[in-house]
């Protein structure tokens, strides 16, 4: 699902497949200490290297009759708040936040209608700072949530100052009727902190040979974003593969995702050049590497298969045999030039009806 902070770019890019997708090498990544949360459950107690700025946040589950599985490995962090009470939670950060970068932190949050006492809704508040429990600035807050099903949040802030810390905090933004403590939240599954770059999307095409198969390629390609990426051709399944095959002609809608949920799309075409499926050899080539026509090699309009090209003189000696169409004869014979004369070819190939084909003929080489 794209993050409601994600920007959609656009733009196609035909050929063959040349591109990766490529990242900005000097942006910053912050990784957390121990994201999952992995530690032993226990009332009050954090597994480190987080720390307590408040209260007494539990390691979860099996606490205070709190279940919930962990969205990943085997804890979690939960807390809950009132007006006079608060809990939360921090960690120190190996390099400082750069002040005026925009970055991108995401992790797993649900609501719990019961934390010892009755609660109405849950609510997070990430600050930075520059000592443990530090609230010097409000970084993010998620607002008011009640799910109870994990749901990925990808908090988008900036950096007023040089923060080393960041604590997070169950924080109460309004009154809660059935008790004192009404704020709950559950907390798992740490990114790294990511300097926000939104990604782009381009992709390259192999048009269909003829109009009447299905060989077509794309391949999507992602410039920015924070890996891993997911990618998906008009709205089907996510997949970590970015290469599609076997496509009729036809549009499509290219989208990636990156792992703070940021997405982007490109509108591709898939074409054909010819309206007719056949396979058509030439009748001369000139391998003087002069960049045309230097290779002997069919034009294949069509999806074939079991493809095999035997090339002889005119005295019978084989002097060139290929079972890929891309693989044509540069006009040498055991590392030498071949001599400038007619050579016979036997071509046999099954095509996209499944139909078998013998062609023969002759190809003069030219220098």
């Amino acid at each position: 699902m794209f993050s409601g902070h994600g920007i959609v770019y656009g733009i196609i890019l035909c050929g063959y497949f040349f591109l990766t997708h490529t990242i900005q090498a000097n942006a910053q990544h912050i990784a957390m200490q121990n994201p999952s949360m992995e530690g032993r459950p226990g009332k009050g107690i954090i597994p480190a290297p987080w720390f307590i700025t408040a209260g007494t946040p539990d390691t979860q589950p099996g606490i205070l009759g709190v279940l919930q599985s962990p969205s990943a490995g085997n804890s979690y962090i939960g807390m809950h708040s009132g007006k006079e009470f608060l809990e939360g939670f921090g960690q120190q950060l190996p390099q400082s936040l750069t002040p005026h970068t925009t970055y991108v932190l995401s992790f797993d949050m649900a609501f719990t209608a019961n934390y010892l006492y009755p609660a109405c809704y849950g609510n997070l508040a990430i600050y930075g700072g520059n000592t443990p429990g530090d609230t010097a600035a409000l970084l993010w807050s998620s607002g008011n949530f009640t799910h109870t099903d994990w749901q990925r949040y990808h908090a988008v802030f900036s950096a007023t100052a040089a923060w080393r810390y960041i604590s997070f905090w169950a924080y109460p933004v309004a009154p809660c009727n059935k008790s004192q403590f009404g704020i709950a939240l559950l907390i798992d599954h740490f990114s790294a902190i990511d300097e926000l770059i939104l990604p782009a999307a381009t992709a390259t095409v192999k048009p269909c040979s003829c109009e009447a198969v299905t060989d077509g390629r794309i391949l999507l390609h992602v410039a920015g974003g924070v890996p891993p990426f997911q990618y998906r051709l008009n709205k089907g399944l996510w997949q970590t593969d970015s290469v599609f095959t076997r496509l009729p002609t036809g549009p499509y809608i290219g989208e990636i995702m990156d792992s703070h949920g940021f997405g982007a799309s490109v509108d591709i075409v898939v074409t054909s050049p010819w309206k007719n499926c056949l396979v058509v050899l030439p009748t001369a080539f000139t391998p003087n590497n002069d960049g045309q026509n230097d290779i002997f090699r069919p034009k294949v309009y069509d999806d074939i298969h079991d493809y095999r090209l035997r090339v002889y003189d005119r005295w019978g000696n084989l002097v060139f045999t290929s079972q890929t169409p891309d693989a044509g004869w540069n006009g040498t014979f055991r590392g030498s030039p071949a001599g400038v004369q007619s050579y016979v070819y036997i071509c046999s190939y099954t095509d996209s009806r499944q139909e078998t084909h013998l062609q023969k003929g002759s190809v003069l080489l030219l220098r």
